[in-house]
């Protein structure tokens, strides 16, 4: 996506993509518990989808510095 944004000179592609990927990851975020409850013990299932949110936080973060963007620590 990012070479094609640059090869085309469509930076938009890349709001486009991060757009998209905030989306998904609201939707994914609304559905699926990522921390355990109360007393819940941690799973193999809670660490993935804390990696995955974790993931997902660096993406963004660089796609906005790539177009310019400075976004706050926290939301």
């Amino acid at each position: 996506m990012l070479e094609t944004a640059a090869s085309l000179r469509e930076p938009h592609r890349v709001c486009r993509y991060l757009e998209d990927l905030a989306g998904d990851y609201h939707r994914f975020y609304d559905s699926c518990r990522v921390l355990p409850q109360g007393d819940e013990q941690p799973t193999d299932l809670h660490t993935a989808r804390l990696a995955l949110c974790q993931a997902t936080r660096q993406v963004i973060a660089n796609g906005l510095a790539i177009i310019g963007v400075t976004a706050p620590e926290r939301m």
